[in-house]
């Protein structure tokens, strides 16, 4: 067992609590572990940026302040993300933690700025500095002090998949290497270089600045929803697949609250059923990927039919017009959906593997607005199977 795992255990032990609420507890702890050392560390390399007057340490010691306040952040946001749905937030607070790495981000990419204007001034300016060893001694192990607690964060945001607390952990890294930086230009000073101090708070202020645009892009696509991968949506057919009665799915769609997943699926059945067994698939599929995925899903039925004449009608267009698509390596699975108010085709290709995910796209709706020429009247659905799954 790691350390990680040794200290996280002790604190912060796995007992019956909801996911939402175990994951909340070790945000929060992380956070009041970073803002305890953080405060300890500002006060250490404030002191010591004031005692030799170096531009630099004093940068990274507000560097060092705003990891305090960008860890307060991520207890906010958890403490957000623990409440349940609501009557204004159906669908609970978890997307706060994107909030939560946004304004980390944005407190990141001020302090750059800030430490730019500074170092530029120290560059034309410069003035002498001279540390005594032992404050560059105590600066040079506060590196291994933050190392330390990026690697903790980044322990945790892995453990509980936290796009917060894999921004505060960067946020950590970076303080630790702008502080190199500062070892630097503290042992150059004791040397009687000057100039270097202005050139390493230029260093750190790009570290900063970088990082925040890095955070904000990550979580700005978390907030406007980032698409499923290929494997997520082929985990979900699948599990939906092993379903008695489950002809084929189609239309997956995700979307993401934090840790909490929701899912839309069609799912394709005999249109020979009934009512009332339609309807025991459907909640026979919710059941299974709410078990096996951990995600809320909302089941759309359709009822195909499998001796429908259109079938044969399909298969032989496809064959004719678009068997030699040095694109397309096979066609298979079609169906029919043929009810008063829904007419639709159904069928799944199989897209060469080399093709780029771009080309596949245009290759499937080219197919999908040809089939819709020759079949006026049919909504034409087309599923892709192999490297790009849709």
């Amino acid at each position: 067992m790691s350390i990680f795992e040794s200290i996280t255990n002790k604190y912060i032990p796995v007992n019956k609590d909801p996911v939402r609420v175990y994951r909340s507890r070790i945000g929060k702890f992380q956070g009041w572990v970073s803002v305890a050392i953080n405060t300890l560390l500002f006060a250490i390399k404030l002191v010591i940026g004031l005692m030799v007057n170096s531009v630099a340490m004093m940068a990274d010691a507000i560097h060092t302040f705003s990891d305090v306040i960008s860890s307060s952040v991520v207890i906010w946001g958890f403490n957000e993300a623990e409440k349940p749905a609501d009557k204004e937030h159906p669908y609970g607070h978890g997307r706060a933690e994107y909030i939560a790495a946004l304004i980390i981000a944005v407190l990141l990419f001020v302090a750059g700025i800030e430490f730019i204007e500074s170092s530029i001034d120290a560059i034309r300016n410069p003035e002498p500095i001279n540390p005594e060893w032992w404050m560059i001694i105590v600066v040079f192990l506060t590196i291994f002090l933050k190392e330390f607690t990026a690697r903790y964060a980044e322990f945790l945001s892995t453990k509980i998949a936290s796009g917060a607390l894999h921004a505060d952990a960067w946020h950590h890294r970076i303080d630790a290497i702008s502080s190199v930086l500062v070892v630097v230009a503290l042992i150059l000073g004791k040397f009687g270089i000057t100039g270097v101090d202005g050139w390493a708070g230029l260093g750190v202020s790009a570290f900063i600045i970088w990082t925040g645009i890095e955070i904000a892009k990550d979580s700005v696509d978390d907030l406007l929803g980032k698409p499923p991968s290929d494997e997520e949506i082929e985990d979900i057919r699948l599990q939906t697949m092993k379903v008695d009665g489950v002809l084929g799915a189609h239309d997956i769609a995700i979307h993401s609250y934090g840790k909490d997943r929701f899912v839309s699926i069609h799912i394709e059945i005999d249109s020979k059923n009934s009512p009332s067994n339609a309807h025991d698939i459907a909640e026979a599929v919710e059941e299974r990927l709410h078990d096996y995925l951990d995600v809320a899903p909302t089941v759309h039925v359709d009822p195909v039919k499998l001796s429908h004449p259109k079938v044969k009608e399909v298969r032989e267009y496809l064959e004719t017009y678009w068997s030699n698509d040095e694109r397309i390596t096979g066609f298979h699975d079609v169906r029919i959906v043929d009810t008063d108010n829904h007419q639709v085709i159904l069928f799944g290709i199989n897209i060469d593997p080399e093709l780029s995910r771009s080309m596949s796209v245009k290759c499937c709706k080219d197919l999908e607005q040809a089939t819709s020429d020759q079949f006026p009247g049919y909504e034409i659905n087309v599923k892709i199977s192999g490297k790009h799954l849709f």
